[in-house]
């Protein structure tokens, strides 16, 4: 009896299984996605760059005829930064107290086909790290001892808004075009002042509230040519490079110096 309930009890999981799989299948969303280029090349003149990003949807729950909604979310290296208070001292302002975090997206850009309110709660995009809000909610985190005062939001407030008037932080509400039923294209800037480094374009789909599929692609910003020479030699060799650019300032100091003795 105990050998005929077990094969019993593991048909009937079984039975649950092949019936539960077609119900997940049912809620998967694929999506695939790439950049026009994977490589953007920074020279003396670059003035920033547009990007466009393509991408198909297919299957999933819902009117096959009607397209989920799409939020894109492109992320730069994070990087440190200062945050100042300004305060009127004799007449000047001058920093007043401040606050340096360790790691702050240098670049975020968000391109959507509506509204974010109106793709998905906030429970939701905090829950899959969208939005602005939670680029804040983990600088709050970061910010130590004095993370849950009203000082700490002050100063991720005027983070981000800091980072928004660089043009390094952007929302595009509109900026997913579909063509046709299942191919869709939106298209993202980087100002000229873009961070260099690695970067992450995430796909996110959302049927009714619920996220029903991601995807991700990855995009590099680097120098080139000399610029990348010398910039390299920078960063990987200090002492080498601070030789050289003594050199070349005497080397521009004599030549001037004999230039003015000519005339």
């Amino acid at each position: 009896m105990a050998l005929l309930h077990r094969c019993l009890s593991q048909g009937a999981l079984a039975a649950f299984l092949l019936l539960a799989l077609p119900v997940v299948a049912a809620h998967a969303q694929e999506v695939e996605a790439d950049l026009t280029t994977r490589t953007i090349a920074v020279k003396a003149d670059f003035a920033g760059a547009k990007v466009l990003l393509f991408g198909s949807v297919v299957g999933g729950p819902g009117d096959p005829e009607t397209p989920p909604d799409i939020i894109i979310v492109v992320r730069g290296p994070d990087q440190p930064l200062s945050v100042h208070r300004k305060k009127k001292f004799a007449g000047i302002w001058v920093n007043s107290g401040g606050t340096t975090f360790s790691a702050v997206p240098g670049y975020y850009a968000i391109v959507t086909n509506k509204p974010v309110a109106d793709i998905a709660s906030s429970y939701a995009l905090q829950e899959h790290k969208i939005g602005f809000n939670s680029v804040k909610a983990d600088l709050i985190l970061s910010a130590g001892g004095f993370a849950s005062s009203g000082l700490a939001r002050d100063y991720v407030d005027a983070a981000v808004r800091l980072l928004g008037r660089k043009s390094l932080y952007q929302e595009h509400i509109g900026g997913i075009a579909y063509v046709g039923k299942h191919l869709f294209r939106a298209e993202f800037e980087l100002p000229a002042n873009v961070p260099l480094g690695d970067y992450k374009a995430d796909v996110f789909l959302f049927r009714d509230g619920d996220m029903v599929g991601t995807y991700q692609t990855s995009l590099t910003i680097e120098k080139s040519g000399i610029e990348r020479v010398i910039y390299s030699l920078a960063h990987e060799q200090p002492l080498i490079y601070g030789i050289l650019s003594v050199l070349a300032a005497i080397a521009a100091g004599m030549g001037a110096s004999a230039a003015f003795r000519k005339k």
